[in-house]
């Protein structure tokens, strides 16, 4: 179903990619400016990849349960896309996830060599999480654009956020508040505020 609309339609998802790609940025840099050779760098290293991870696999999960099944109501390919690219993303997660009790006892070059490795996986892991973000922001919104209300993708933006307790939420605006542009930060309070 389709309505005219004065005004942009509700976006979903790119706010959140958003804060996403934050923590993905945030998260990069610190492991790049990480000594490996120090035991309390890699300690933080591995909180922030972890909090970052945490993020991600929350809204994969929402995702898989609140869209991706009206995803493949509209277009079934672009469902089965999006349901196989979750997996793929939480190997890799694994796979970086892997190296950090290989890290614990080494020392020296071969603990600096191993932690270069993390950060190159986790580089390349950022890469696979832009391209997948892009094709829901370009192909998945527009699908539900085309076929949903304005009130119907405010009602799944509300299951969403009625799934996420409240102090789970605050770390979450926290995430998106310095992601965001004035105009969206808006958009959202006041959504959350209607």
């Amino acid at each position: 179903m389709t309505q005219a609309h004065p005004g942009p339609r509700p976006d979903l998802l790119t706010p959140i990619h958003k804060g996403l790609r934050r923590a993905l940025f945030d998260t990069a840099l610190a492991l790049a400016r990480t000594d490996f050779s120090v035991a309390a760098g890699v300690t933080a290293a591995q909180e922030a990849v972890a909090t970052c991870f945490e993020y991600l696999r929350e809204h994969a999960e929402h995702e898989d349960r609140h869209t991706v099944p009206l995803v493949a109501r509209f277009d079934p390919e672009l469902a089965a896309t999006i349901e196989a690219a979750h997996p793929h993303l939480e190997r890799l997660a694994i796979s970086i996830d892997s190296l950090w009790p290989r890290l614990a006892p080494l020392d020296g070059p071969a603990r600096v060599a191993l932690g270069a490795e993390l950060l190159r996986r986790f580089q390349a892991f950022v890469a696979e999480q832009l391209l997948h973000m892009d094709l829901e922001e370009r192909r998945v919104l527009a699908l539900l654009w085309q076929n949903m209300s304005d009130a119907e993708l405010g009602a799944l933006g509300a299951r969403v956020t009625a799934t996420i307790p409240p102090a789970r939420m605050q770390k979450w605006g926290a995430l998106l508040g310095g992601a965001l542009s004035a105009p969206e930060l808006a958009a959202m309070q006041a959504r959350a505020a209607a």
